[in-house]
């Protein structure tokens, strides 16, 4: 048997590099590809006006510090025609771990393609970066949207500044049962820059409309729950709405759940064996005004959603309808130009004409950096049919559905006053002071322990966010 030595082997190996180089090499001579990253640490101070409660469902009442976002992946394009992004949550659970990962074949500007999971086409505020919003957390509108979804876009932008895209989506990051297609969601958002269009001020003026809308059905899954009740109760529900405090204080301000079946189990969070239809259909609209430093922007949104249950044949559907919306107003302290930031129906962040830190090392101290201050009003508000209050028991009347409830409550209205210091594109601190008014009582769900009430939530918040 002849005898391979090792020398031959190494010149065989050498060889085929070579080869695959020169295969390879023209193709990633087109690629380009960048890490990207952000790390979002918040701390809030929160006087809510309840009474102190042993209880680990209470800690959005607490005021605390939180890792709010830490995010890394790498984003790139081939060809400059394919684009593409993978960004994982490193503080994420097993159901959003990965944040964004999608596929953009860009080939024309009037008309890309993207598949993966990706913002949804609804909401100015939404599309715009959470390294850019005005204020720590997003409006109550943006509690009620689709947001980052698996499914497939059809979108464009033209050089009259309309842009349009048309999605449909998955509900769940995970399906949930077998369902008729591949997806039963659906959104449209329009978009144009009047000040574009008319060539009136262009560069110096943005006079943003939008238009969007979100419709379809999905399911969810009802399980028991021990709040307001001395026991966990063997009747499940499936949670339909659900709104936080603005600023991250206390979650389920309001809640609306619909009645599954009984389970002869009855361990908190035990879960049914249907699942809940639910429809939902929302119209948004959006607007935005800039001018050198100043900018008006503000959303509306209208929802109405349908609930049943799979598992009954004489069910009573539950309605309602929501209605969010939020009016804010920002001003540049230093100056900055909002319109520089503005591009294809969204704003961008914005560049401190003197960088306190200079990007990549620079000196420290050496400028103001940028400033801004901020208002926002944002309120929310449900109404609906086969509901009660949770408070009242015996008020249940409604046949085939004696236990579906209302939690909370069903309108508030919170003010938040803004305060940020952007260093450089990189870096940003921010102070925010908001204020939250409920339409009526509000306690701490999910404890067993109802005795203590609200009906206002004041939270200071800090951020400091790097991002690259």
């Amino acid at each position: 048997m002849k005898k391979t030595s090792a020398f031959s082997l190494n010149r065989v190996s050498m060889a085929v590099a070579v080869v695959c180089a020169g295969i390879s090499m023209p193709a990633f001579s087109q690629m380009n590809a960048k890490m990207t990253g952000r790390v979002h640490y918040d701390a809030r101070a929160i006087d809510s006006g309840l009474d102190q409660i042993n209880d680990r469902d209470t800690a959005t009442a607490a005021s605390n510090f939180e890792i709010r976002r830490a995010r890394i992946g790498f984003s790139g394009d081939y060809n400059k025609q394919i684009q593409f992004e993978g960004v994982a949550n490193a503080v994420g659970s097993t159901t959003n771990i990965i944040d964004t990962a999608f596929i953009n074949y860009g080939y024309d500007s009037a008309a890309n393609i993207r598949v993966g999971r990706f913002k949804q086409p609804f909401s100015l505020e939404e599309n715009t970066s959470s390294n850019n919003i005005d204020f720590m957390e997003r409006s109550y509108v943006n509690q009620i949207i689709p947001g980052k979804k698996l499914g497939a876009m059809l979108h464009g932008a033209n050089n009259l500044g309309f842009t349009y895209a048309a999605s449909i989506y998955q509900n769940n990051f995970n399906e949930v049962s077998n369902s008729d297609g591949a997806s039963t969601m659906g959104a449209l958002r329009l978009t144009t820059d009047l000040a574009k269009l008319a060539k009136m001020g262009e560069g110096k003026y943005v006079a943003h409309l939008g238009y969007g809308i979100d419709k379809g059905s999905y399911e969810v899954i009802p399980s028991t729950s021990g709040s307001t009740e001395s026991a966990a109760s063997v009747v499940t529900r499936a949670t339909i709405i659900s709104f936080r405090d603005e600023n991250r204080g206390l979650s389920n301000v309001y809640r609306l759940q619909k009645a599954g079946v009984s389970n002869t189990t009855a361990a908190y969070g035990a879960v049914g064996n249907e699942t809940i239809d639910v429809n939902r259909f929302t119209n948004g609209f959006e607007a935005a005004l800039a001018y050198g430093p100043f900018k008006f922007q503000g959303e509306y949104a209208d929802s109405k959603f349908a609930a049943s249950s799979n598992g009954r044949a004489s069910d009573v559907t539950l309605d309602a309808n929501v209605k969010t919306s939020y009016v804010a107003f920002v001003y540049n302290i230093t100056g900055e130009d909002f319109a520089k930031s503005y591009s294809k129906g969204a704003f961008g962040g914005i560049k401190p004409t003197s960088e306190f830190m200079k990007d990549y090392g620079g000196v420290v101290g050496n400028g103001t950096g940028a400033w801004q201050i901020g208002y926002r009003y944002s309120t929310y508000e449900v109404t609906h049919s086969e509901a009660v209050d949770a408070r009242n028991s015996t008020t249940y009347s409604y046949t085939n559905d004696t236990n579906s409830r209302y939690q909370n409550s069903p309108k508030a209205t919170t003010q938040t006053f803004a305060l940020n210091w952007i260093l450089n594109s990189n870096a940003r601190v921010m102070f925010n002071y908001s204020t939250t008014s409920f339409g009526q009582s509000v306690e701490a769900l999910d404890t067993g322990y109802n005795n203590s009430a609200t009906t206002k939530e004041d939270i200071f918040s800090v951020r400091t966010q790097f991002n690259f």
